[in-house]
């Protein structure tokens, strides 16, 4: 007798997908929002979206891990569908990490500034020198990923659109929180 194949995500890489969807959204709001403000509200929101880029950091390696050691959903595609998901998915990760560590090595308190704290607990390590490149070059390339990021984000959401409305493939169906479906399509 022939094993089911598996239709969807396991369900920790599901909850962490949608975890790092909210934490993204939050960085982003954060950054345009009150970031964006007069004064210093730069620095008294600084903190916080230190704290979700942390948190973000820490969601991407545990998914990446995760993902290593679990079967990806059955799907019936041809070869080169399959690569453009993989290499859109891999770009994608990697403009993430670039934009949580450029941020990182972007970050150089003021003198006198206390460090920032994580969540209000653990003070922000200083990223090393790296480079010819000064903290400030960082942040504006960091500045830059970001816009990337959200041009490849919107991509991806599109991407999840066009299966679910145009192609009704069960591809958005793996990703979301629903009982499986064992009935075909017929």
């Amino acid at each position: 007798m022939r094993e089911n194949p598996r239709l969807h995500w396991h369900f920790g890489i599901r909850l962490m997908h949608w975890l790092t969807v909210v934490a993204l959204a939050a960085q982003v709001t954060i950054a345009f929002g009150p970031m964006n403000g007069p004064g210093m509200a730069t620095m008294n929101w600084l903190p916080l979206h230190m704290s979700i880029g942390a948190t973000i950091f820490a969601i991407i390696v545990l998914r990446l891990c995760w993902r290593v050691c679990t079967r990806a959903p059955v799907r019936q595609t041809s070869r080169l569908s399959r690569f453009a998901t993989a290499f859109f998915h891999v770009s994608l990760y990697v403009t993430i990490l670039a934009v949580l560590i450029t941020g990182w090595l972007g970050y150089r308190p003021m003198p006198f500034m206390p460090p920032a704290l994580l969540f209000g607990t653990l003070p922000v390590p200083l990223a090393p020198s790296v480079g010819a490149l000064p903290a400030r070059g960082f942040a504006l390339v960091h500045a830059k990923l970001v816009w990337i990021m959200l041009g490849l984000a919107g991509v991806h959401i599109l991407g999840a659109l066009a299966h679910f409305v145009l192609l009704r493939d069960g591809v958005m169906r793996s990703m979301v929180f629903s009982r499986p479906n064992t009935a075909s399509r017929g």
